[in-house]
């Protein structure tokens, strides 16, 4: 090559060099102003996007039974707080979430606001966490973290976490499980143990908010992966500690499920498996374009037949992803991170082990979405580094047309989970045989119904019929689904047609001979219809598995109608003894004196009364016609 050639070559590599550097020099305090304002952006429209959660109510589903119907987080004492670590909720262990509602509880009653207002926060805390890991390990480039945490803040599947009271767990372990790798990413390069042992302390936090924290020993090694680190005894022995915490956790966390979900089907070996590849492929589409999104994903009908199409060809979409995985090595390692990342924060939740009767759920992509927004992010950085400024542009563009639409579909699917006729009426648009659905959806219209004014007696009968055909479509498709004759046993029961609902008890009761609740309501019912002596046997059944004031004092007024004035005189003594603040009781009790003449007695009762209800004239009045 003679020298002109030479000179001529070098020159256009000057050129496109030049080409590729920008044309002004942009300080980093400049570059570092802006990234922290987009992220002031961000976080502030997520907290916009969510607020009107805030007035949402507690749900059926789960919310009441971790707080309105949860005595444990009525108190913060130390006997409850110990419960919060001994018992399981819900078939779940989470001490730490439960220690959150108990405090709530403490500020706000059983007002939803609060709870809502925390999860929100947690949500945007947590998005300031996820900027802040991307930014450790990638500090190159902030535009990396930013789109992951643009990308999480927003994403629509991340509104079942964030939108729903009984996911606290969710974004609670996340904020812990963030911590924990963002200080073991310090350890990592100032191997200071002090950082080890916070790592350690934010990893146990997380696992004792939701069990899924277990998987983050392996999430560690990744790191020590992605960020070089050399191989070493020192680096195993280190992690022992990590995986016997989540040997002990993880075996607690499968003993707290076990009853968890009655209705979980039964699946064959190759039905699970195309099950599986199935919701892998579709957690990825979904991140990417999250459209029929749904509070439910139920099994196809065709599991031990033929199944849909799609199934089997997930496997081919599998193959083809960790081929191009395996291949992306040659560019780095930031594919192959981001999507072990995905695979390893979900694979407990692929239902390798069937638990309920969904194949995938909204909440289980809350973690492992950041490993894939990762990659996204990291496509960008790479456009950039390349000078690759058209691809770099249109990549840009389509983020932030994406955040876009994600922000308003997020804000139109956050409005689902307002209560439950909303959100179970959503699954049944898209599943209409879908058992769980019309079960809770039945359970809230009969619930409204009973709160609707006795004067407004066509709305009433509106969700009272609402209410019926959900039951009765769920023992048509599923008369074996737990509860279903004793809900509507119920329905009955407040319908006052006795006949019927004793008739869906003893179908309940057959059932489940154990069921309390079902002898309870039998009892009254047969109370109703003057079959007293019938009711008095059923409340004996339930004081027998389940002894309660309200059941001595309903068993109490049966045997006031057969005259047994003693036996109901002691029923409601006891009724009293376990409930010293019923009214009722005392009321029915001085009514009794009163005619048996025991007139010091029945004062004693009315200045209970009194006591207890200042503002009651009548019995004010009533004493002092007795004194």
């Amino acid at each position: 090559m003679n020298q002109d050639t030479k000179h001529k070559k070098a020159k256009r590599e000057q050129h496109k060099i030049q080409q590729s550097k920008p044309l002004l020099k942009v300080p980093d305090n400049y570059q570092n102003k802006w990234i922290w304002f987009g992220l002031a952006v961000i976080l502030l429209a997520t907290f916009a996007i969510y607020f009107r959660a805030i007035r949402f109510d507690l749900l059926i589903w789960d919310d009441n039974l971790y707080i309105n119907e949860n005595e444990h987080i009525k108190a913060l004492k130390w006997v409850n707080i110990k419960l919060f670590f001994t018992e399981f909720y819900v078939g779940n262990y989470q001490p730490i979430t439960i220690l959150t509602y108990a405090i709530e509880n403490k500020l706000a009653g059983y007002s939803p606001a609060l709870y809502h207002f925390s999860n929100i926060m947690l949500h945007i805390a947590n998005t300031f966490l996820v900027f802040t890991l991307i930014r450790k390990i990638a500090p190159q480039n902030a535009n990396v973290a930013l789109i992951t945490a643009a990308l999480f803040a927003v994403h629509p599947m991340h509104v079942e976490s964030v939108a729903w009271v009984a996911e606290r767990k969710d974004v609670l372990y996340t904020f812990f499980f963030l911590l924990s790798l963002i200080t073991y990413t310090n350890y990592l390069k100032t191997e200071k143990f002090k950082l080890l042992v916070f790592t350690g302390l934010f990893f146990l936090l997380s696992a004792l908010s939701k069990s899924a924290a277990v998987i983050l020993p392996l999430v560690m090694l990744l790191f020590d992966y992605y960020l070089n680190r050399t191989y070493s005894w020192k680096m195993i022995f280190e992690k022992i500690p990590f995986f016997a915490v989540s040997l002990i956790l993880g075996i607690v966390a499968l003993n707290s499920q076990k009853l968890a979900m009655p209705d979980t089907p039964i699946i064959g070996g190759i039905d699970r498996f195309f099950v599986i590849s199935d919701s892998f492929i579709t957690y990825i589409f979904k991140a990417f374009i999250p459209v029929k999104l749904s509070a439910l994903y139920p099994y196809p009908k065709e599991l031990g037949g033929t199944l849909p199409a799609e199934y089997y060809v997930s496997i081919v979409f599998i193959g083809l992803l960790l081929y191009f995985v395996w291949y992306s090595r040659k560019w780095g390692k930031d594919i192959v991170f981001g999507f072990l990342f995905f695979i390893i924060t979900i694979i407990l939740v692929l239902q390798i082990v069937s638990i309920g009767n969904a194949t995938m759920a909204d909440r289980y992509t809350y973690v492992p979405f950041i490993g894939l927004f990762f990659m996204v992010g990291k496509l960008f950085e790479y456009f950039a580094k390349k000078g690759m400024h058209f691809y770099k542009n249109c990549l840009l563009g389509l983020i932030v047309l994406g955040c876009i639409l994600f922000s308003y579909s997020t804000y139109a699917r956050i409005e689902k989970w307002e209560n439950d006729g909303i959100l179970f009426s959503d699954v049944l648009l898209k599943y209409p045989s879908n058992t769980l659905a019309l079960n809770n959806s039945g359970c809230y219209y009969l619930k409204i119904a009973q709160e609707v004014s006795t004067d407004n007696s066509a709305r009433r009968d509106f969700y009272f019929q609402k209410s019926f055909q959900d039951f009765n479509k769920l023992i048509e498709i599923n008369p074996e689904y737990i509860h279903c004759y004793y809900n509507r046993g119920l329905l009955g029961f407040f319908l006052k047609n006795y006949t019927h609902a004793i008739k869906d008890f003893d179908n309940e009761i057959q059932r489940n001979p154990n069921y309390a609740e079902a002898y309870f309501y039998r009892a009254n019912s047969k109370k109703e219809s003057s079959d007293f002596a019938g009711a008095i046997l059923d409340f004996d059944k339930v004081i027998v598995i389940k002894p309660t004031a309200e059941t001595y004092y309903n068993r109490g007024n049966a045997k006031l109608s057969l005259s047994d004035f003693n036996g109901a005189l002691k029923d409601w003594d006891k009724a009293i003894e376990l409930n010293p603040k019923l009214l009722k009781a005392y009321n029915n009790r001085s009514l009794l004196k009163c005619s048996l003449k025991d007139y010091a007695g029945a004062v004693a009762d009315y200045d209970k009364m009194i006591e207890l209800n200042p503002q009651d004239t009548t019995t004010i009045k009533n004493r002092e016609i007795i004194q």
